[in-house]
């Protein structure tokens, strides 16, 4: 029970449900489109907030997964992002708009993607949310995006800005954990052989680029006079 097909083959077992397909296949369109979408959401968007500096680390997120939910909303082409009500997995849908098919979509939040980071992300406990979101024969891909964000203190409050976003199209393979409930770390997720592209902000790319540019010129200026 190492990957995500056997284990929600299990849980539906374990709770007594039909055996139904509860994780699908990606189909290599849909990664691109969705892909796409979501990078031309990001270029169009410049997420920062102001939060308590002693805020928790639960709260944080909160904040943050919703802030990128509305931030990215108003741009996102070809589709929507929707709520999920209820407690459990996933916290929401991506919804495509031409047909109306949903996909599950978990929101984590995280300073930096790090290979070897092995601490837990717990994904589910329980079916019951995909199966009142899902009908029977709706085959269902999750989709996990880890935004990326900085953090900067100010005195009692503490900037927050969205500086990127990592998308894992998980598969019937993709590895994990299971401990009555499914999770991933950084190090499974940089295993994993699903698509996994890392979307940068416009914003982000051309501050990278002059800190770059500035760098050579500087690094130029100190070669010409032997320093």
């Amino acid at each position: 029970m190492n990957d995500l097909r056997s284990y929600f083959a299990a849980l539906s077992k374990y709770e007594g449900k039909p055996v139904l397909n509860l994780v699908s296949r990606w189909k290599p369109a849909d990664v691109h489109s969705i892909t796409s979408a979501l990078q031309k959401a990001c270029d169009k968007s410049r997420i920062e907030f102001d939060v308590s500096s002693d805020i928790s680390s639960p709260a944080l997120g909160n904040r943050i997964a919703s802030a990128f939910a509305n931030g990215v909303s108003s741009s996102l082409p070809r589709y929507s992002l929707c709520g999920c009500p209820g407690n459990g997995y996933p916290d929401r849908l991506l919804r495509r708009r031409n047909d109306g098919r949903p996909y599950a979509l978990e929101l984590k939040a995280k300073t930096s993607f790090q290979p070897k980071d092995g601490n837990r992300q717990v994904l589910t406990s329980t079916s019951s949310k995909l199966r009142r979101y899902f009908p029977v024969g709706t085959p269902v891909c999750h989709l996990l995006a880890t935004i990326l964000y900085s953090k900067a203190r100010r005195g009692r409050r503490s900037r927050v800005a969205i500086t990127g976003l990592r998308l894992d199209f998980l598969s019937p393979s993709s590895p994990i954990e299971v401990r009555l409930e499914a999770s991933v770390s950084q190090r499974m997720l940089a295993r994993g052989k699903h698509a996994k592209p890392v979307l940068i902000p416009a914003w982000v790319r051309r501050i990278g680029a002059n800190r770059a540019r500035a760098g050579s010129t500087a690094a130029g200026r100190k070669s010409r006079h032997g320093g």
